[in-house]
């Protein structure tokens, strides 16, 4: 491929991120304004994430089937008109409908996007990097803008953005790149020669994404205000985008199991921190775990074969699936126990999937394509 098309995909990839990330952040005290509960909230999250699940693993396996461009390039139209519908969110119910919404447009292009970064030589540590980038950019753009309407109209553009650089994509042919239909592999067969990563990923983000759900909320009662919430973000993101760009020449293996150990200090530091100078800490920690583990796994579940449309939708699905569970669990948690109950459930978890990631014989190994 031509390096102009890995350009072009780290372009959508930034973009994209930009989008999800500037109508991400400050949902939760959308949702608190509209008059949601801890409860609502996780449902809310929860809509979010089952919606991106269920369309992440039907269209990544159709991307392999189809190739990858159609499904990136609808997707991005989808996500055009689901992130301008925000707009409309003057209720709960509205809201919840149009986050549903939202998950499901995301599916539609990011597995497919992923795969068509892969097959274009990309290194996948600095194009995920890139992504975080945009969370950056979201993140820095939440706290300065603060209005969520014209944060919602501005995540609308970036997909529009990338819409059109999208209309540049290769459509050389070859396995999952161009027009042509193949053989994929049995669902079954892609989950089982990477069940213990998506294990893994699953246990440790399930708990991540109770708390993050919650997170800003709990900054809130430490006395932070929205631009300090999307400056401690920001530097979360900060740091994945300069530590990404470094880890593929690594074991993936090795930094995935790393970046577990150091998501379980993480979760415990949150109910330690109570200053401004702590919570910069725990966060510039946060970005070092959430990198190795992050690039870790997708290189793994890369590298493992070539229906790496079904593989990124399954991953992109077990992320989902946490970020559809982790936000209902994290608003039950929180209802009962407190913020501090949430961080203790989501170290907790990391323990098991730390437990899982550790490399075993016969499973050190991936097959390299």
């Amino acid at each position: 491929m031509e390096v102009n098309s890995v350009v072009l995909v780290t372009c959508v990839n930034f973009l994209l991120n930009i989008a999800i990330q500037g109508s991400t952040i400050f949902i939760p005290l959308l949702g608190a304004r509209l008059g949601a509960s801890d409860f609502q909230v996780g449902l809310i999250g929860a809509a979010y994430g089952g919606a991106y699940l269920l369309s992440s693993l039907y269209f990544g396996r159709q991307s392999d089937r189809r190739g990858r461009t159609a499904f990136v390039r609808s997707g991005l139209v989808l996500c055009i008109i689901a992130f301008a519908a925000q707009l409309l969110a003057h209720n709960l119910y509205i809201l919840t409908l149009v986050r549903a919404g939202v998950g499901f447009a995301l599916g539609v292009t990011m597995a497919a996007l992923m795969a068509y970064a892969y097959e274009s030589g990309a290194d996948m540590g600095r194009f995920s990097s890139y992504g975080s980038l945009g969370w950056i950019a979201g993140a820095l753009g939440a706290a300065w803008l603060k209005d969520f309407d014209i944060l919602f109209l501005a995540s609308a553009v970036c997909c529009l953005v990338a819409f059109s650089f999208s209309l540049f994509f290769s459509s050389a042919t070859g396995p999952g790149v161009g027009g042509n239909k193949k053989e994929a592999a049995s669902f079954r067969e892609v989950v089982k020669v990477g069940f213990p990563i998506y294990l893994a990923v699953f246990l440790r983000h399930l708990g991540a994404a109770a708390v993050w759900i919650i997170l800003p909320l709990y900054f809130a009662t430490l006395g932070l205000d929205r631009f300090w919430v999307g400056i401690l973000w920001g530097i979360n993101f900060a740091v994945q985008f300069v530590v990404m760009r470094y880890l593929e020449r690594f074991d993936p293996n090795k930094i995935f199991a790393f970046g577990q150990v150091l998501s379980i200090i993480v979760f415990v530091a949150y109910v330690l921190a109570s200053k401004l100078t702590t919570l910069i800490a725990v966060q510039l920690l946060l970005g070092v775990a959430w990198s190795c583990l992050y690039v870790g796994a997708l290189l793994l579940v890369l590298r493992a074969g070539e229906d790496r449309g079904t593989a990124s939708g399954i991953f992109q699905a077990t992320l989902n699936l946490c970020s559809a569970l982790g936000p209902l669990l994290g608003g039950i948690i929180a209802q009962y126990t407190g913020y501090h109950g949430v961080m203790l459930f989501a170290a907790a978890l990391g323990v098991a999937g730390l437990v899982v990631a550790v490399p075993r014989p016969g499973r050190t190994q991936v097959k390299m394509n």
